[in-house]
């Protein structure tokens, strides 16, 4: 059922203009295209569902321009520029887009070091801090960016233990990239063993979360309270899986 749903939800997003759209809820189109990208270019017989890779590029890049100017808004609040400032570094991985790269990373140490100051400053403890924190560290280096995402995350695995729903899937995608790209790098082996198992037992919830979201959008559809752009991302990484699952039986 998923995979017909995701193809026809991903149909009737080719007309959209997302500059329609309200910029806050354009992170989860945001990645759910750039994961379509790199399905296609892992699997190029794809573009004929899909598209070519260019096509889906320039969609990606269509809401990554919309963010590269609200970036440097420095009125709006601190979690949503963060926000915006992670995901056009995210763009990054399209491999053409330095602009884009240069301009998230000074906006994220604008946000990280307000009033100049010479020590970082978390303006809020939030999923998009924790992913700006991440991708400061994997961009530049910075291992203090990295010090302090992994606090967030350490108070966010103890938070997520309740049954707070509340960001468990913002908190989810921020686990998952500091497992990524700063856990196997600067954890010792028992730290990365311990948040292996925090992961795991956290994906448990977060599939059934997802897998409500999935239910009330076929129910209702766009009318409904989802966030129809968090299903198309959530779709887009199990039809990524699903490939994946496919394509390694047949090696």
């Amino acid at each position: 059922m998923e995979k017909g749903l995701f193809h026809d939800l991903y149909d009737r997003l080719r007309v959209v203009n997302f500059r329609s759209y309200s910029p806050d809820k354009l992170s989860g189109y945001l990645h759910g295209y750039l994961t379509v990208y790199t399905m296609v270019r892992i699997y190029p017989w794809l573009e004929s569902d899909f598209g070519v890779a260019y096509d889906i590029h320039e969609r990606a890049k269509e809401i990554a321009r919309w963010y590269e100017v609200l970036v440097q808004k420095k009125d709006l609040p601190a979690d949503s520029r963060a926000g915006y400032a992670a995901d056009l570094m995210d763009v990054y991985q399209l491999y053409s887009d330095v602009d884009f790269l240069g301009k998230g990373v000074d906006a994220a140490y604008e946000i990280l070091t307000p009033w100049g100051s010479e020590k970082l400053v978390l303006p809020c403890r939030t999923p998009n801090i924790c992913r700006l924190l991440c991708n400061c560290y994997y961009f530049t280096g910075d291992v203090e960016c990295g010090e302090l995402a992994g606090k967030l995350i350490t108070e966010a695995l103890g938070y997520t233990r309740g049954n707070h729903r509340n960001d468990l899937l913002g908190w989810w995608d921020a686990i998952c990239l500091y497992d990524d790209v700063i856990g196997l790098m600067e954890l010792p082996f028992e730290e990365q063993e311990r948040l292996g198992e925090e992961r795991s037992r956290l994906s448990v919830r977060v599939r059934q979360v997802e897998d409500d979201m999935i239910e009330q959008f076929v129910r209702m559809g766009e009318v409904s309270s989802v966030d129809v752009g968090q299903v198309f991302y959530i779709l887009a990484k199990r039809e990524f899986v699903a490939y994946n699952k496919e394509y390694e039986k047949k090696e």
